[in-house]
C-alpha cells in the first residue's frame, strides 16, 4: 500500500545506499597509494515496485553488494609477463656471471692460444734455443690452465644456480599454501555475503608472485582460484595446496616433482625457476660441449702434427698434450705430457738444427679442425655465444620490462584509484545523502502535522 511509511523507508533505503557509497569512496582515496588494491564500487538496483490496483510505484534503492573493478584479461597477461620477465632477469644474472670467463681483452682463452702459437713461430728462428722452447712451454702450460680454468668456471654456477632451484620451490609451495588458504576465506565470507575484495586482491598479489617465480595458469571458480605450472601440474586446487619437490638426479642436478613424484623440471619454462633452469639445463652445457670440443680437436690435431716432427734429441715427436678419450670432459682434464723442452718437435728430419715441422704445428693456429673451424675462430666464437647469449637475454629483458610497465598502466587506468574521480564521486554521493535526507525531514513533518491535526480533533 502506499503511504508516507512506504515513502518513508524508501528514502530511508536511499540514505544507506549513499551511505555506503561514501564509504566505498572513502576506502578508495585511503587506498590510493596501495600497492595491489583495487578500486571498488557499490552496486545498486532497483527495489521492487510496490502495486495497488493499476497504479505500481517504486520503492527505491537496494544495495547489491560491493564490486572490486577488475579486468581478468589484463590480470592475466600481466602474470605472463612477469613471468617471462621472471625468466629474462635470472638469465641475464647468470649469464653476466658467465661471461667473465670469456673475456674479449687480457688474460684469455684466445690470448692464451695466441700467445702459444706466438712462442711457436719465435721457435723457427732459432730451434735449438733453450729459452725458445722453455717459452713455447711455458706457453702451452698456460693453454692448459686456461681451458683448465674456464671448464671449471663453467661448472661451478651449477652448484648455486640448484640452490636458487631449491628456494624458488619453497617459494612456490609457500605461496601456494598461502593462496589455498586466501581461497578458503574468500569462499566463507562470499557464502555470507560479505565483501572478498581485500582478500581477493591479496590472492592477486600472491598469484603475481607465483608468476615471477614459475609459469602458471590460473582458473576462477566458486570453490576458489584453481592454480597450476604452465603443464598443468596443480599448485592449487580450491582450498588445498599442492606442494612441489626437489630431488637429485642422476646428472647430479636439482630436479623438480609434482606432488605425486613425477619429474616435471623440463615443463618449468618460464618465471625465476624457468630461467635459472634454462641456464643450468641448457646455456652451460651448450657452452662446455664447445669447449670441450675445442680442447678435444686442438689437442689431438696438435698431439699428430708433433707425431710428423722430430724433436731435439732427434726422437720422433710425442704428443704434448693429454686428453680424455672421450670429448666430454677434455677441457678439465687436458694437461702436458712433459716438462722438456726439448721434446718440441721442431725438426721436420731428425736434425737439432731444423725447424721444418714448425710450421706445420703453426699451420694448426688457421687449419680447420674436424667441426669446420679453427682453433682460433672456435675460441672466438665461444667468445660470441656467450655475448650473443647475453645481449638477446639482456633485449628482452628490456623489452618485456616496457611491455608489463604499459600492461601495468592500462590495468591501472581500469583498477587503479583516480582521486580526481573519487572526488567528484565524493561530492555527487553527499548530495544524494543530502536530498534524501530532506525527504525523510520532509516526511517525519508531515507525520507531526498529522498527528498534531489528530490530537487537535
Amino acid at each position: 500500500m502506499i503511504s508516507l511509511m512506504s515513502t518513508l523507508n524508501t528514502a530511508s533505503e536511499a540514505l544507506m545506499a549513499q551511505e555506503a557509497e561514501i564509504s566505498v569512496t572513502n576506502n578508495n582515496i585511503a587506498n590510493a597509494s596501495t600497492a595491489g588494491y583495487t578500486r571498488e564500487t557499490v552496486s545498486l538496483q532497483e527495489a521492487a515496485p510496490t502495486s495497488q490496483g493499476a497504479l505500481s510505484v517504486g520503492n527505491g534503492v537496494e544495495v547489491a553488494g560491493i564490486t572490486s573493478v577488475r579486468n581478468e584479461l589484463l590480470t592475466s597477461r600481466i602474470q605472463q609477463q612477469t613471468s617471462e620477465q621472471g625468466s629474462s632477469d635470472a638469465q641475464v644474472t647468470a649469464l653476466t656471471q658467465i661471461q667473465t670467463l670469456f673475456p674479449s681483452t687480457g688474460t684469455s682463452l684466445a690470448s692464451s692460444l695466441s700467445g702459444f702459437f706466438t712462442s711457436l713461430s719465435a721457435l723457427s728462428s732459432n730451434p735449438t734455443d733453450a729459452a725458445n722452447r722453455q717459452t713455447v712451454l711455458s706457453s702451452a702450460q698456460t693453454l692448459v690452465q686456461q681451458f683448465n680454468s674456464v671448464s671449471a668456471g663453467l661448472s661451478g654456477p651449477a652448484s648455486s644456480l640448484n640452490t636458487t632451484v631449491k628456494t624458488d620451490v619453497a617459494q612456490i609451495n609457500e605461496l601456494s599454501s598461502e593462496a589455498a588458504s586466501l581461497n578458503q576465506q574468500i569462499t566463507s565470507q562470499s557464502a555470507t555475503g560479505q565483501s572478498s575484495g581485500t582478500l581477493t586482491d591479496q590472492l592477486g598479489q600472491v598469484e603475481t608472485q607465483l608468476a615471477s617465480l614459475t609459469n602458471i595458469s590460473v582458473t576462477h571458480g566458486t570453490g576458489g582460484d584453481t592454480i597450476t605450472t604452465g603443464n598443468g601440474t596443480p599448485l592449487v586446487l580450491a582450498g588445498q595446496s599442492h606442494a612441489l619437490q626437489t630431488s637429485t638426479g642422476s646428472d647430479g642436478n636439482t630436479h623438480i616433482l609434482d606432488s605425486s613424484g613425477t619429474d616435471i623440471t623440463s615443463a618449468i619454462s618460464s618465471g625465476d625457476l624457468g630461467g635459472t633452469i634454462q641456464i643450468r639445463d641448457t646455456v652451460l652445457p651448450g657452452l662446455q660441449t664447445s669447449l670441450d670440443t675445442l680442447a678435444n680437436q686442438f689437442a689431438t690435431a696438435f698431439n699428430s702434427a708433433q707425431a710428423s716432427g722430430y724433436t731435439q734429441n732427434g726422437t720422433a715427436g710425442a704428443a704434448l698434450f693429454s686428453i680424455p678419450t672421450t670429448v666430454a670432459g677434455s677441457a678439465a682434464a687436458i694437461s702436458l705430457t712433459t716438462t722438456d723442452p726439448t721434446a718440441i718437435a721442431a725438426s721436420s728430419d731428425g736434425s737439432s738444427g731444423s725447424s721444418g715441422n714448425v710450421a706445420n704445428l703453426v699451420a694448426l693456429q688457421n687449419s680447420a679442425l674436424p667441426s669446420g673451424q679453427s682453433v682460433t675462430t672456435g675460441s672466438a666464437n665461444l667468445v660470441y655465444q656467450i655475448g650473443n647469449l647475453t645481449s638477446n637475454a639482456t633485449t628482452q629483458q628490456s623489452s618485456i620490462s616496457l611491455s608489463l610497465s604499459s600492461l601495468t598502466t592500462q590495468q591501472s587506468s581500469v583498477s587503479g584509484v583516480s582521486i580526481d574521480e573519487e572526488s567528484a564521486n565524493l561530492i555527487r554521493y553527499q548530495q544524494a545523502y543530502e536530498a534524501a535526507a530532506k525527504v525523510v525531514s520532509t516526511i517525519s513533518t508531515l507525520f507531526d502535522t498529522t498527528i498534531n491535526m489528530i490530537s487537535g480533533s
